[in-house]
């Protein structure tokens, strides 16, 4: 395992690089990236690049050549160079890493890729960021964290519902002290990936890279979208840290019965078994005390739903991170006496505690955003990590954050597997925890 030859050895001199590596562009240059999977994700997050200033497309890596053209072309009508093209295969990332021009390396490949083209990157003396997951296994994410810390490069998981506005309302309101102590959280991801036919089947009967990561895994294989904001409320490796978790996995049904509807019931996709649970709970305790419920359910019909509770000494909210019009929040007794006993809306609240990032970006990031659902939290995520490195700071998210929120995947099948057994949560920061200082994204 490569956790042992982390423990004790790492030169003092670059964990102080890591904390506020300078990138190779400085001041007025371009920062200078390369792009590592253009497919339905990537692109949406290679346009949102386009349009941020200060930075330049140089390379673009893809198994199609056509997306790879599709890139170049959105490239040059940005007004930028026409990106190198990197098409010869699934490795061709470690020849782009090597180009001497690029500052940073990202990636939208299918998860098992993701740190392999971080680890390059970073080898090769280029930051990273890469979508989530970050990793697959434990093995993975103390690989990130070697890479990042021997190399004294940054590596930043791209994890957009940290942006959700409502989320980051929540996020400056704890900062504040209005929920006073925070005790308990909870957050879900569930939305109906078979009936979208996203990544789980293939038209020719098998099963998409997704797919397989369903049919042999069980238990929590998707965690970093709630885990994102709930991490920043808490101040995990900031303060606080995951101690240790337990998880149970309903049976699993949806993916047998959905390969049935699409092809047919002697099919053998429809006949096999499939291991991940349509339901995952976890429970999770931090060393400071404070507990976590992780809901997991992608395979099974149900609607999309970033809903998430935050509970404190002083007072609770309870809504959805998407939408305002489903938030139910904090007890105006305690905090609001001007509107009695009922129940606030957040969205009363939005003028007096809206984040500083969406005061003074979230106008710009409505006009410039992809026009997609995720465009102006795209937007923003971008121009905190791009804006960071040109500057030679930090980005918001760290590689500890990388590997803390993706580790919880492997560590959730252990624990499923010897039913529901209590999980160890690796320290990734090594006790930098103790010492780190919380954030609050305000950075513009």
């Amino acid at each position: 395992m490569l956790r042992a030859a982390l423990g004790a050895g790492m030169a003092t001199s670059q964990l102080n690089q890591l904390s506020g590596s300078a990138p190779q562009s400085s001041g007025g240059e371009p920062l200078k990236v390369g792009f590592v999977g253009v497919g339905a994700r990537g692109s949406t997050v290679l346009r949102g690049l386009l349009n941020l200033d200060g930075v330049e497309i140089r390379a673009v890596c893809d198994l199609r050549e056509d997306r790879v053209a599709r890139a170049q072309r959105w490239a040059k009508a940005a007004g930028g160079p026409e990106p190198a093209a990197f098409t010869r295969g699934e490795t061709d990332f470690k020849r782009m890493c090597q180009q001497s021009d690029l500052d940073l390396v990202i990636t939208a490949t299918p998860w098992a890729w993701h740190t392999r083209v971080c680890v390059a990157a970073m080898e090769a003396g280029k930051h990273a960021a890469t979508e989530v997951p970050a990793a697959i296994t434990l093995e993975e994410c103390w690989q990130l964290v070697e890479a990042s810390e021997k190399s004294g490069k940054h590596c930043m998981m791209l994890e957009q519902y940290c942006y959700f506005r409502q989320a980051m309302q929540v996020l400056n309101m704890v900062r504040k002290g209005l929920f006073g102590e925070v005790v308990h959280v909870e957050g879900r991801i569930q939305e109906n990936w078979i009936q979208q036919n996203w990544h789980i089947f293939n038209s020719d009967g098998t099963l998409a890279w997704n797919g397989e990561q369903l049919s042999k895994r069980n238990g929590n294989p998707y965690p970093t979208h709630p885990m994102g904001p709930m991490a920043l409320w808490t101040n995990v490796n900031r303060g606080d840290r995951l101690d240790y978790l337990v998880s149970m996995s309903s049976k699993s049904r949806s993916i047998n019965i959905s390969a049935a509807e699409h092809f047919s019931e002697d099919h053998a996709l429809a006949k096999q078994e499939h291991r991940q649970g349509d339901a995952n709970v976890t429970l999770l305790r931090t060393v400071n005390g404070v507990t976590m419920t992780l809901y997991y359910g992608g395979t099974s019909p149900q609607p999309w739903s970033p809903e998430h509770k935050l509970q404190g000494t002083k007072g609770t909210c309870i809504g959805d991170m998407f939408d305002y019009r489903n938030d139910r929040w904090i007890e105006s007794k305690v905090y609001f006496p001007e509107v009695g006993t009922r129940w606030a809306d957040l969205s009363d609240y939005l003028r007096e505690h809206d984040h500083p990032l969406w005061k003074a970006l979230g106008g710009t990031a409505e006009t410039k955003r992809v026009k997609n659902w995720s465009g102006v939290y795209d937007y923003l995520m971008l121009h905190q990590l791009t804006g960071a490195l040109r500057e030679g700071a930090p980005p918001p998210l760290d590689v500890y954050d990388a590997a803390t929120w993706s580790a919880i995947s492997e560590l959730t099948e252990k624990s499923v597997a010897k039913k529901s057994a209590a999980i160890d949560v690796p320290d990734f920061t090594k006790g930098k925890w103790k010492t780190n200082k919380p954030i609050d994204l305000s950075r513009v």
